[in-house]
């Protein structure tokens, strides 16, 4: 199927002007959302771009990172449950690798619940391997825990 031309996302950085719109976007498609706190933190702490429809101005995906040297770690990426599967989430990872190399980052890494199939698929194409657990690490809904997968990929 063809989209609109009006409703294909544009990516760019996001700014804390935006903090409304990814606080939306988070809470309606991220089972474990950040507080509006965290989410202005990371638009003035950390690097950020922003997926949002031509059209209507709603953002439909957001990825923060942070970089210290060398590294640069996920923290977060989230896309809009309904429109999932149309390579949004991928779009903001290459973004993020690409600007990463360009900044000199050696490697990328991030930590995902191992129950998030999806996004590890998703994370080995891009050239991510496992490289450790961490132990119930993400609390459950239903009570108890889930471990995190711990990903690295190698930038040079």
């Amino acid at each position: 199927m063809i989209q609109d031309q009006h409703s294909v996302p544009v990516l760019r950085v996001a700014t804390q002007a935006d903090s409304t719109a990814i606080y939306d976007l988070v809470n309606s498609s991220d089972p474990h959302p950040w507080r509006l706190s965290l989410i202005e933190e990371a638009l003035h702490s950390r690097h950020n771009w922003l997926l949002e429809c031509r059209d209507s101005g709603q953002a439909v995906g957001w990825l923060t990172a942070s970089m210290m040297f060398e590294q640069t770690e996920l923290e977060l990426v989230v896309t809009d449950v309904h429109r999932r599967r149309q390579g949004l989430g991928r779009a903001l990872l290459e973004q993020w690798l690409d600007w990463s190399k360009q900044q000199g980052c050696e490697e990328a890494l991030l930590e995902v619940r191992e129950s998030n199939l999806g996004a590890i698929k998703l994370y080995l194409l891009l050239g991510f391997e496992q490289v450790g657990i961490r132990k119930n690490y993400y609390p459950l809904d239903e009570g108890g825990s889930e471990h995190a997968v711990l990903m690295t990929c190698k930038l040079k």
